[in-house]
């Protein structure tokens, strides 16, 4: 039988939050792209929560949109609710979050992949991944040339991008009841995981959970607690203008669960697929089920429940806290004892999806596989959770199949860069058992990785890359220089210790001066900032918002930023010491058995990567350091390392 052929440059299987970044970035990059999903109805879906960022979201998305991805810009057009997260802590971990219209955001988003020259999408199931055997200097193993779609036209490609979120072979469990579907009742995608497993890679099972969605009209707001949104809104896109994103924002709700509620998830605990041994897969630690935070958590007396809006034109009302896989009867006995949901009607039912992803060790930080040239994979089907974590990771992959078909050195972020170089690292070096989460936690260098300054850490990234014009990069520079500048004249304006400037210091709670002291000392005070030192600054500028906000934090934690650049000083060091590809860890005698095993499957690119796998030792690295050096004397290394 003979059967249709394409030719395109990259095919971008899945078109949910990863795949819409990885087919963008192609796109944009020149390259002609097509990109598959089981559903056009479906593109970035929001199956899960209605909002974009949060804690260390927040900083993915903004890290997205300085190295020229779209997230950022998207959530901006359609948010309806806006609040900057942990304003009361430090920068390190201010984070934005946007509550979406889930439909909008899928619209706008479906609006711009329709309309981005050399990307085609397209209705259609991948069902198999084509390859042949292919060998050179440094490589032995497979090569892609194209993929198969379940109707049996073949799209032959240079690279592919697996973005298959939670579709492959997913099922979804509501107590007893277990449907073959997708997130949503979507069409799963059950001929792909086979064509993987045939081409030697390796599967797992996870699974995730969704609470139910409640009519608004059943719902009894007086019994909660109303959620605004901040009264001045920041935008997520360092290009998004932020007097357009001043709107009128729907309020959500905050209501908690208590002793009754707990009791009925605990007398049916025999009925949730979770605990009755049902569900295969294992679920995320850092979003559990309600059932898990009543078992888990069994002296809290209470847990959060947020109310929030799907969209302003729909009454679906997130029930958000309250994931669950419990049988329909239990859920609405369980939702009714919480204030404010006594009398509720369900929309749509709680459910658990359990579905098929890799273990991302099988990737390079550049998330091309390690056996096979030209096939990229990013978002959930990596192990993580999340639409921004899915996003990062699309973005990277879809540039780093643009950098490998174009010839140019891969795109790898690290630690030190960005919270996208914390998420990749981890999911390609650590054992990761259940779906990876970001927190500011993992962030070693959080201090100087806030969500703030992403632009001015990775715009030249984006731009070397392609993805950012010239005359943004230009206005970044420009930024920078303004920055540096006022930080330099508010370290070299000097304030005498006047009675006007003492009378001004003790009247904003400060102590009076002994001796003059320069503006940037003062700053240094909590109770003093930029703006309330106006009054005795004679020589302030008119200065941007943005800059200002810069020029403040890099002044109060100049300290700690200093030394956290010398921890990244040391870290980098470890870094630059590459590990040449065709070093052979049998050959170093001293290693340990679990050290060389597990370095011989995750090919570490560097002595840096090689300290972060699980069961290599400082033992080992000391050991591997050695062997290293003897082997550059030997001329058979870079001298570099």
């Amino acid at each position: 039988m003979s059967c249709m052929k394409e030719k395109v440059d990259v095919c971008v299987i899945g078109a949910g939050h990863a795949g819409c970044e990885a087919a963008l970035a192609c796109a944009r990059l020149g390259l002609e792209t097509v990109i598959f999903t089981v559903s056009i109805d479906s593109v970035a879906l929001m199956p899960c929560n209605p909002n974009i960022g949060g804690t260390s979201k927040g900083h993915l998305v903004r890290e997205i949109d300085a190295l020229g991805g779209e997230m950022g810009k998207n959530i901006d057009k359609t948010f309806i609710q806006s609040k900057m997260l942990n304003k009361s802590k430090g920068p390190a971990v201010h984070s934005l979050r946007a509550q979406a219209d889930k439909a909008d955001y899928s619209r706008e988003m479906r609006k711009v992949l329709e309309n981005q020259e050399y990307l085609t999408l397209k209705q259609a199931e991948v069902c198999e991944i084509l390859a042949e055997d292919y060998k050179d200097e440094t490589f032995v193993g497979k090569r892609i040339t194209g993929v198969k779609t379940f109707t049996g036209t073949i799209y032959e490609c240079q690279a592919v991008i697996l973005c298959t979120g939670t579709y492959l072979k997913a099922r979804c469990l509501c107590g007893e009841a277990i449907t073959y579907t997708g997130p949503n009742g979507l069409q799963p995608a059950n001929y792909l995981t086979d064509s993987l497993k045939s081409l030697g890679i390796e599967m797992r099972r996870f699974k995730t959970g969704t609470p139910a969605r409640m009519d608004k009209r059943s719902l009894d707001f007086r019994k909660m607690e109303e959620q605004f949104g901040d009264e001045k809104v920041v935008p997520f896109s360092f290009t998004t203008n932020p007097e357009d994103v001043q709107i009128d924002q729907v309020s959500c709700w905050l209501t908690y669960t208590n002793e009754e509620t707990h009791e009925i998830i605990r007398n049916n605990l025999d009925r949730s697929p979770i605990y009755a041994g049902i569900i295969e897969g294992t679920g995320p630690r850092y979003c559990p089920s309600i059932e898990d935070k009543v078992v888990k958590f069994a002296d809290k007396e209470r847990h959060q429940v947020f109310i929030e809006p799907e969209g302003l034109h729909t009454n679906e009302m997130y029930v958000g806290g309250m994931s669950s896989s419990l049988p329909e009867d239990v859920q609405l006995s369980m939702y009714r004892t919480v204030p404010g949901l006594e009398h509720c009607k369900i929309v749509r039912n709680a459910y658990a999806i359990e579905y098929d992803c890799i273990d991302s060790r099988q990737l390079y930080p550049s998330l091309e596989f390690k056996n096979i040239r030209g096939l990229f994979s990013g978002g959930q089907f990596n192990g993580s959770s999340g639409y921004e974590e899915a996003a990062a990771q699309g973005l990277i992959a879809g540039i780093n199949a643009s950098m490998s078909i174009q010839g140019r050195n891969p795109i790898i972020l690290d630690r030190s860069q960005a919270y996208i170089g914390v998420l990749i690292d981890d999911l390609v070096t650590k054992e990761n058992r259940e779906p990876y989460r970001m927190m500011t936690s993992r962030a070693e260098y959080r201090l100087l990785l806030r969500q703030d300054n992403a632009d001015l850490r990775l715009r030249q990234i984006g731009y070397e890359a392609g993805l950012v014009s010239e005359e943004l990069y230009k206005d970044c520079l420009s930024k920078m220089e303004q920055i540096e500048q006022e930080i330099d004249r508010l370290k070299n304006t000097i304030i005498g210790a006047s009675r006007e400037n003492q009378d001004f210091l003790v009247s904003h709670g400060s102590s009076a001066l002994k001796t003059a002291a320069s503006l940037s000392e003062l700053m240094c005070r909590p109770e003093l900032s930029y703006e309330v030192l106006s009054a005795i600054d004679p020589m302030r500028k008119s200065l941007p918002d943005d800059v200002i906000e810069q020029v403040e934090i890099e002044i109060k934690y100049e300290g700690y930023i200093e030394r956290q650049l010398k921890q990244v000083e040391h870290y980098k060091k470890m870094e630059k010491k590459k590990i040449p590809a065709d070093i052979d860890y049998n050959d170093i005698g001293s290693l340990r058995l679990e050290a060389r095993q597990k370095l011989i499957a995750y090919k570490p690119l560097s002595v840096g990567q090689a300290s972060r796998i699980s069961g290599v030792s400082p033992a080992d690295i000391s050991v591997l350091l050695v062997y290293l050096e003897h082997y550059k004397k030997l001329g058979r290394l870079d001298q570099k390392i």
